[in-house]
This record gives structure tokens, C-alpha cells and sequence, in this order.
């Protein structure tokens, strides 16, 4: 899948920093694996676009 986002450096700084510091806690061990994997792969692609 590929998700394009336009953001200008602060909103990209930002959404970094939301979501290397988020902790999934919903109580649902499956469902907190694959956000934190999803979260992952976000922050992969926002610091290779630094």
C-alpha cells in the first residue's frame, strides 16, 4: 500500500514525535501489536522523508 501525506516540516515533525511516543493500550493485545507495527512503518517513512 502506498499513502502519500503533504505535510510541511512542523505538522511532519509533529506527528513523529505523537507517534514515537504513543503506547497502544486498548486492552487488546492483537489489536496493540498491529497499531504499534503500523506506527512503525509510519515513523520509518516520516524520518526517511527528514
Amino acid at each position: 500500500m502506498h499513502i502519500q501525506l503533504d505535510l510541511n516540516r512542523n505538522d511532519r515533525d509533529a506527528l513523529l514525535r505523537h507517534c514515537q511516543e504513543f503506547v497502544p493500550e486498548s486492552g487488546d493485545a492483537r489489536e496493540d501489536a498491529r497499531l504499534a507495527e503500523a506506527l512503525e512503518a509510519l515513523i520509518a517513512a516520516l524520518e526517511d522523508a527528514i
